[in-house]
């Protein structure tokens, strides 16, 4: 049995208020096989970029990690010390940033900032070769190599992005943190930018968390889905099994929402997500009992155990594969 390349255990971070620790990820467990793919998806706070940041270590100065590891080539991600990280950060672990141009300093060219990546964590290797792997980057995600030269500005937004890409590949990590890579991206450039992610990551054999609330887009790139709601992983499986048997009501109401060109919009789901005051924290209950048509009494009464439908997909609900 071959061991996962990271493996999340009961992770919890929370975010220190002013009325105490409020938890923006709770007790959250998954793994990712070397050169296997993850989609996290969720609304919009439900924890997953909080997830991504604190893989690379880099929350906020307001949040910490509460509880739970995470297991990376051995290593206890939450446990090593800040010298560790620094080692372990873009050379092991990169992030491809939702922002692409505030993730660019605006003043430096592109060049620049890619060789910085590469000779921080490989001083020994000459500027020659530096430049090689720099070119090869771009002729990876179909830049020119004369663009190289350029500044943030000059590059279109999906030029940035792919910059962004190139630059999490500097240093042949082995996981990839994907957060929301084709935000505001038009559709044809979107599809540009996931077939680009798509191609580095078969050849490279890189694990990848890719992180999205679009659902049809990590259907696109990933080989399992984990859903999260109101900062719980409540579903998790293979790519096919939690799309066409979703077991957990806000899966079925994600896939429910989902358009097509044969859809009339009378027939989409709609979902209202909560609010801090009515997640599991707060309430006790399941966080999604406000939305939930299976809802009973028992849903007000805790979060429920994880149910494997099968050897690969699990659900955290109490009414397991119910339909509505």
């Amino acid at each position: 049995m071959t061991t996962a390349l990271l493996e999340v255990d009961n992770l919890s971070i929370g975010y220190r208020t002013a009325t105490g620790i409020n938890l923006a990820v709770d007790g959250v467990s998954f793994q990712v096989e070397r050169g296997g793919s993850l989609g996290l998806v969720g609304e919009s706070g439900c924890g997953k970029t909080t997830i991504g940041m604190g893989l690379m270590r880099l929350l906020a100065s307001n949040a910490r990690i509460v509880s739970g590891q995470a297991l990376f080539e051995g290593e206890d991600l939450t446990t090593v010390s800040e010298k560790r990280m620094r080692q372990i950060r873009w050379r092991r672990i990169s992030m491809i940033f939702q922002a692409a141009m505030n993730a660019l300093n605006p003043v430096h060219r592109v060049e620049d900032q890619i060789a910085e990546a590469i000779m921080t964590h490989e001083p020994d290797l000459s500027n020659h070769a530096v430049a090689h792997r720099s070119k090869s980057l771009f002729d990876l995600v179909k830049i020119p190599e004369s663009r190289l030269r350029d500044y943030p500005h000059q590059f279109s937004g999906g030029m940035r992005q792919r910059v962004i890409i190139a630059m999490a590949l500097a240093c042949n990590p082995s996981l990839i943190i994907a957060d929301e890579p084709t935000t505001a991206l038009d559709v044809i450039v979107q599809n540009q930018i996931l077939g680009a992610i798509g191609t580095f990551q078969k050849e490279m054999n890189i694990g990848m968390i890719f992180i999205s609330h679009d659902l049809a887009v990590v259907a696109d790139v990933c080989t399992h889905i984990g859903v999260m709601h109101a900062g719980s992983l409540v579903e998790y499986g293979l790519r096919q099994e939690v799309l066409d048997c979703p077991g957990h009501p806000y899966t079925r109401m994600l896939v429910g929402s989902l358009l097509t060109l044969s859809d009339e919009p009378a027939d989409l789901a709609g979902l209202v997500c909560p609010t801090v005051d009515n997640g599991p924290a707060m309430s006790g209950g399941c966080p999604v009992q406000t939305n939930c048509p299976n809802a009973t009494a028992a849903c007000l009464r805790g979060q429920a155990d994880w149910v494997a439908l099968s050897r690969t997909h699990r659900v955290r609900c109490k009414h397991a594969g119910e339909q509505s």
